[in-house]
């Protein structure tokens, strides 16, 4: 990432000091890098007082590390040689909590910025979601914009969201909503291994031919293409562990939704799946499919999964546009939707078709009418037919499956929350609500 944020720098005109935190195995790192660039706008340096000190004030220092207690080092050891009008931005993704500490901690101008697009964005134009110092955000704002990533109408994807962690957040949202499309995708693939006798390069077609279509997005496109790669004689696909990992962001993502009361289950089973795919108690072949060719019409089958994995990237979204307005209205943010989907709209992972069709729906703020128009009846009805699918076949479907709950929960009429209550008060008297008094609490000892 380091390396290409600097050539796309360099591309475009600026003049850039590298510096990088060596151990003994990377002493050479930045010699070899500046020496292979062999470029006079670029600079290196092994010693960081020099490398702060060759920066022209007010500083501007970008900062690529891993979140966590290494970015408090590397803060630590570059503010013993700025100045209070310096700008550190921290472009890794820490938790944007931690990037709040870090502003009242540090005197410097401290900005955090969420980078998205791999390390194609960072060589080509990336998505970029700054937050923290406004008065530092207007000194770097053209340089920046500058190297980002542009939309179909040449606006820049690249903005501010906020005093404090904002951009940290929105970065945060981001990777929540690309687990959720992440995990429908390798759903829907997941079934049409289990349930058709399709083959590897079959299942590309489709995801080409649903790339070419509403379900066009980036992570769909390199899907199709990740399928056709070839290990040897063999495709990649078929020679990889069925487990995956994640890095942290999942886990802010989840512990923020509850901690600000909104529900995101389809994310959330998102990341949930990931931990599984990582159990120890996994155990093989406990239930048995029903078998490989439940499905010799692969049309039928691949209709009813691109509108469970359409669902899923509409209720995703939704549920991460929903804690932004909320965190963004508690920390009195302001956060203005169609910007941030204005900034997603090139250059980053989740770009996808789906947020333009959710653009004339944000006029007056999110509302509701994304779900109950978006997904119509027909495609939940093949989503739900998916679902049993996965439930008759024990093909574990966690995405799909939360995905029609939340449709289901969200549209029902009356939900069995009347008995939690109940329930509560009875062992704990925490009080009811009664349909004639909804803003009064009574207790059965009241009644008895």
């Amino acid at each position: 990432m380091g390396k290409n944020i600097t050539l796309n720098l360099i591309d475009k005109g600026f003049l850039v000091s590298v510096y990088n935190r060596s151990t003994n195995k990377e002493v050479d790192v930045v010699n070899n890098f500046v020496s292979e660039i062999n470029d006079k706008s670029i600079k290196g340096y092994i010693d960081i007082e020099n490398f702060v000190l060759s920066i022209k004030k007010p500083r501007k220092i970008l900062i690529l590390v891993k979140s966590g207690p290494v970015v408090d080092d590397i803060v630590y050891q570059i503010v013993q040689y700025t100045d209070s009008e310096d700008i550190v931005i921290d472009g890794g993704n820490s938790n944007y909590l931690d990037t709040e500490k870090r502003i009242n901690k540090f005197d410097v101008r401290y900005l955090g910025l969420g980078i998205s697009g791999g390390w194609y964005g960072a060589l080509h134009g990336p998505s970029m979601m700054f937050g923290g110092s406004n008065s530092a955000w207007l000194d770097v704002q053209y340089l920046f914009q500058k190297i980002s990533s542009k939309s179909e109408n040449q606006t820049t994807c690249c903005d501010w969201f906020g005093s404090g962690g904002a951009g940290h957040f929105i970065k945060m949202i981001h990777n929540g909503i690309e687990y959720a499309m992440m995990q429908s995708i390798a759903e829907s693939y997941d079934v049409l291994k289990k349930t058709t006798a399709m083959s590897n390069t079959d299942i590309s077609s489709i995801f080409r031919e649903w790339d070419d279509g509403d379900l066009h997005s980036y992570l769909m496109e390199i899907s199709s293409k990740s399928l056709l790669i070839r290990d040897g004689k063999d495709y990649l696909i078929d020679n990889i562990l069925d487990r995956s990992s994640q890095k942290g962001t999942g886990i802010d993502f989840a512990v923020c939704s509850l901690r600000y009361g909104i529900s995101t289950p389809t994310i959330i089973e998102a990341i949930n799946a990931r931990f599984i795919s990582y159990s120890e108690y996994r155990k093989n072949n406990v239930y048995q499919h029903e078998g490989i060719n439940l499905y010799q019409d692969h049309s039928e089958i691949s209709s009813m999964l691109f509108d469970s994995v359409y669902c899923s990237y509409i209720v995703a979204i939704f549920q991460g546009l929903s804690l932004i307005q909320k965190v963004s209205k508690v920390k009195s943010w302001d956060i203005d939707l169609m910007k941030v989907i204005s900034v997603w709209e090139e250059g980053c992972i989740i770009k996808a078709s789906v947020f333009k069709e959710l653009c004339k729906y944000l006029d007056n703020g999110l509302v509701v009418d994304i779900l109950f128009k978006e997904l119509t009846v027909e495609k939940i009805q093949n989503l739900s037919k998916v679902v049993r699918l996965g439930a008759r076949s024990s093909i574990p479907l966690p995405v799909f499956m939360s995905t029609l709950n939340y449709q289901y929960s969200i549209s029902s009429s009356k939900l069995p929350a009347n008995l939690i209550q109940l329930q509560r008060e009875y062992f704990g008297s925490h009080g009811l609500e009664k349909l004639t008094h909804p803003d009064e609490l009574f207790h059965l000892a009241d009644k008895h």
